[in-house]
């Protein structure tokens, strides 16, 4: 599923370059607002008694994505996205210094896109069948390993 693309920059020596193949792709910038925050029994109680609560930080710790065919739409999937951020807060309950306060909330993204129509089936190295797996995301410099079969059929005349 790698394609090599081979160029020389004006010498004799070459640059190999080793891209996975894109069939489509998004980017898009959310301005987040009004997200509920999830806090222990103590962090509610003290956001209860306040006069003030400001946020300080919103820290993205997980993204969960999920990827689904398109039942009406061959070639084309959901990919669903939960980004969960830890939430620090200011609470101010008076005149004294303010209480920081962490809770956790979640957001939700969906869009479409077009993956590819071929059968190939696609193994690669860093699948791990219903088991969390940390090296996807986490950065490494360790190989990929990639393999794509298609089945032939033959039609008969």
């Amino acid at each position: 599923m790698e394609e090599r693309i081979s160029s020389s920059f004006g010498c004799d020596e070459k640059v190999c370059i080793q891209t996975d193949q894109i069939y489509d792709s998004c980017r898009s910038k959310e301005c987040i607002e009004c997200l509920r925050v999830f806090l222990t029994e103590t962090g509610q109680e003290i956001v209860d008694r306040a006069i003030d609560v400001k946020c300080r930080k919103a820290e993205v710790i997980w993204v969960f994505p999920n990827v689904e065919p398109l039942s009406f739409n061959r070639g084309y999937y959901t990919v669903d996205l939960t980004y969960f951020f830890r939430i620090t807060l200011e609470v101010y309950t008076g005149v004294s210094r303010p209480v920081t306060v962490e809770g956790l909330s979640s957001f939700n993204k969906k869009v479409v896109l077009f993956g590819s129509e071929g059968s190939a089936k696609i193994f690669s190295s860093k699948y791990k069948e219903d088991s969390f797996d940390p090296q996807l995301w986490q950065k490494t410099n360790m190989p990929k390993a990639v393999v794509d079969v298609s089945d032939t059929k033959e039609q008969k005349k």
